[in-house]
């Protein structure tokens, strides 16, 4: 008798943690949206075109290369700083 309470409260149990909550129930709608916000045109989303692409306005690539330009810095701004390393507790260095 007590081992077919334990077997059915065991069988609730599992079954009980196969519920899915609110946010797993949303899970994934927000990486659509951001997908579908940054197309510009969403008809590809479906149907994406298999032809390569062929231009690009050269004003954009050119903002787009200055902007990656602005966080590289020099060879030279390298050179100048000491290399520090901590490694189990002993510092070394340059």
């Amino acid at each position: 008798m007590t081992i077919r309470i334990i077997a059915a409260l065991a069988a609730v149990g599992a079954l009980a943690g196969c519920s899915t909550t609110a946010l797993q129930d949303d899970f994934g709608n927000s990486l659509d949206s951001l997908v579908k916000a940054q197309t510009a045109n969403t008809a590809t989303l479906s149907s994406p075109s298999t032809a390569a692409i062929t231009g690009v306005d050269p004003d954009y690539a050119g903002k787009v290369v200055d902007e990656m330009r602005k966080g590289v810095s020099k060879h030279e701004d390298f050179k100048k700083r000491p290399i520090d390393m901590t490694l189990l507790g002993v510092q070394g260095g340059d």
